[in-house]
């Protein structure tokens, strides 16, 4: 008996025919691809929370900020040497598109984020710095992203 193999139409190629184990590869790659999705979903929302500003305090002393993963950062007003208005065109853990670095020290300070409800403090205490101007400081905030501007140095 002879065998006939169907050529198809045209007599190109048959189209594979996936079997039972072909089947099973298949979804086991597709459940591994949502499963990663899934996980670096999971770290993005982790590193966002550890980012994430749980308290701000600012007032005459000192402004003082704790993040989501318990870490501190703190600036005492008489001890800042400088003020930078950093815009950034992605926004903070904390929603901001731009925030301030208040330096206390070549490796020390803080960064206060714009726009998230301390805005007013925040700049009441900046106007008692020797030479602080507001106008140069709100100029800053409406630059175009990215950019940094030193709106204020401690002199001498």
């Amino acid at each position: 008996m002879s065998r006939v193999r169907h050529a198809g139409i045209g007599g190109g190629p048959q189209p594979y025919d996936l079997g039972v184990t072909d089947v099973i590869v298949v979804l086991v790659l597709i459940s591994g691809f949502f499963v990663a999705v899934a996980v670096q979903r999971r770290r993005k929302a982790e590193r966002r929370a550890r980012a994430t500003t749980v308290e701000l305090v600012i007032d005459g002393d000192q402004v003082r900020r704790r993040l989501g993963d318990g870490r501190e950062e703190s600036a005492r007003w008489a001890e800042v040497i400088s003020v930078e208005v950093v815009c950034t065109p992605v926004r903070t853990a904390d929603g901001a598109t731009a925030f301030v670095l208040i330096a206390e020290g070549a490796e020390s300070g803080c960064l206060v984020p714009l726009g998230v409800g301390h805005d007013d403090a925040l700049v009441q205490q900046l106007s008692r710095l020797r030479g602080f101007r507001t106008e140069q400081f709100v100029a800053a905030t409406e630059h175009k992203p990215p950019r940094r501007t030193m709106v204020w140095e401690r002199e001498g």
